[in-house]
Parts: structure tokens; sequence; C-alpha cells
């Protein structure tokens, strides 16, 4: 084994403890603190990132992001001429993946307020 491919070797088998040790440190600590399993991390991570309400302000953001690089992406490969046959589906993919991401998160958004409109108009009619 010449030298590089030892260093290479190292490397991977550094980075991997160093993984493995940062993710033990990781689940101790939230067992400690909270004193339920380790592997409930992850389910509550996604349960605070995916479930709370959107704001105005990052809906507008995220929206004019989505729009953006969805024209950017649909304009590179009908009209700009850069891309040729197969080198069309990298922005192709992209325009289809943010087209995706943008009716997902006008679903959300919708479904957050036809859910705020639901407790107002209970609220009030009682």
């Amino acid at each position: 084994m010449n030298y590089e491919t030892k260093i290479l070797v190292l490397i991977f088998t550094g980075s991997v403890l160093l993984a493995a040790i940062y993710v033990y440190l990781k689940d101790s600590l939230y067992v400690k603190i909270t004193g339920r399993p380790a592997s409930e991390r992850e389910l509550d991570r996604r349960e605070r990132k995916y479930h709370r309400p959107v704001t105005r302000p990052k809906y507008i953001a995220s929206f004019a992001f989505l729009v953006l690089v969805t024209l950017l992406s649909a304009y590179s490969v009908g009209w700009s001429g850069d891309y040729k046959g197969w080198t069309k589906l990298f922005p192709l993919t992209r325009m289809f993946s943010c087209a995706y991401l943008l009716y997902s998160l006008q679903k959300r958004w919708r479904k957050q307020h036809e859910a705020d409109l639901d407790v107002h108009v209970s609220g009030e009619a009682r």
C-alpha cells in the first residue's frame, strides 16, 4: 500500500470514528437531559421541524425563492440555449422539484389557514 492510500484510509477511519463519537455524545446528552431513549431524538426534531406553523414572512420568502428558482430553471431549459440534449436533465429536475416544493408549501399554508379559520368560526359561534 502506497503512502497516499494509507493517508486516505487513515482519514476515512478517523472521520468515521469522529462521527461515531459525536453521535454517541449527542445521544447520551439527550438521554441525560430528557430521560427518554435516544431513538426519540430524531422523532422530536422532525416533529418540531415539520409541524410548526409557517409564519407569513417565512411563507413569502420561501414562495418568492421557489418561484424564482422554478422560473430560472424553466428559462434555462427552454430558452437560454445553455443546455443541450441530456444536459437539460439537471435544470429540468430542479424545475420539477422546486415546483413540487412550491405546491407543498401552498398546500401547507392553505391547510394552516383553514384550521385557523375553523378555530375562529367555532369560537365565535359559541
